[in-house]
């Protein structure tokens, strides 16, 4: 999927510790799996943090519950692969919008703390029920606009970054102390003794 993004395997921390998974025992395989999963939960926590920290996602928008951003794959004995997808359909511009309407135009945030006025733009109900922005043009698609979708003559609809863009430009920030953290925790699981 386009949209996917491997972003914890045995590869990313544990190489060094497990080279060939066939020949080790099936409790450390499972202390593996365990370490991985427990890692992609904070690695997706930290991700969206980030991704807060570039565009104005509300909190809830990148929970894990809606989708948007989660965990599609978890590890196991026999796969030591966590996947980690965001979603890859460009975020309309009407989440971005700070204090409604003004005037003839609306003010957006999408990057936080930085907003603009955009002139000759209103919201409108689509058929799914959520609020579109849109623009009226003198003559073609709005210039500088990301991805906007025709709706008629000089009439578009306007999008920001998708979730899975986001994503993508913060996952190496993040896959450093995740890898450390991966290590730590197989290790922690481990020394416990205990795998039940």
């Amino acid at each position: 999927m386009a949209d996917s993004f491997v972003f914890l395997s045995v590869s990313g921390g544990l190489q060094s510790v497990i080279s060939d998974i066939e020949s080790i025992p099936a409790n450390i395989r499972i202390a593996a799996a365990r370490a991985v999963n427990r890692t992609s939960e904070r690695a997706r926590t930290a991700s969206a943090r980030e991704m807060r920290g570039q565009v104005n996602f509300p909190a809830r928008y990148l929970s894990s519950a809606d989708g948007r951003l989660s965990i599609v794959k978890k590890a196991s004995a026999d796969d030591l692969e966590a996947v980690i997808r965001g979603r890859g359909e460009a975020t309309s511009l009407a989440r971005f919008i700070t204090g409604g309407q003004k005037g003839k135009g609306v003010r957006v945030e999408v990057k936080p703390g930085v907003a603009r006025y955009m002139s000759r733009t209103f919201t409108f109900k689509l058929k799914n029920g959520n609020t579109g922005l849109a623009i009226r043009t003198s003559g073609g698609p709005p210039k500088g606009a990301y991805k906007p979708k025709k709706l008629s003559e000089n009439l578009y609809l306007l999008y920001g970054p998708s979730v899975d863009q986001v994503f993508r430009s913060v996952a190496e920030d993040v896959a450093e102390p995740m890898a450390d953290f991966l290590e730590r925790e197989f290790n922690r699981l481990l020394d416990l003794g205990s795998l039940n």
